[in-house]
């Protein structure tokens, strides 16, 4: 599989994800219900990186090379359990952030935003 967001599609990271979880037989605990707290953990694991400096402090954190792999570790796992979930669930991430995106471009026009 080729690297980087510019050439490794979703489908490849769902299909990789699910290679991983099917190889060890770990179905039966990626349930929605599982995969939703697991994402929540793994995101306040992230947030924990953050959670006792400023704003300019967490800029500078993530210039870091060091701590800006710890950050890309976490958020990692927050995206393996996202698309974990979508297989699970039997959801596609492109049309649901698609549609998302359509929507939030209706309740937040551009001209209220600024």
């Amino acid at each position: 599989m080729a690297t980087g967001d510019e050439q490794t599609t979703v489908g490849e990271l769902r299909e990789a994800v699910d290679r991983f979880v099917a190889a060890r037989n770990w179905e039966r605990y990626h349930t929605p219900k599982n995969l939703a707290m697991s994402i929540a953990i793994e995101a306040a694991e992230v947030m924990e990186h953050f959670q006792w400096g400023t704003i300019e402090e967490g800029k500078e954190l993530v210039k870091d090379p060091e701590k800006k792999a710890e950050v890309a570790d976490e958020l990692a796992d927050v995206m393996i359990y996202c698309l974990s979930f979508a297989n699970s669930a039997d959801m596609d991430v492109s049309e649901a952030i698609l549609k998302k995106l359509a929507r939030n471009e209706r309740r937040f026009p551009i001209a209220e935003g600024r």
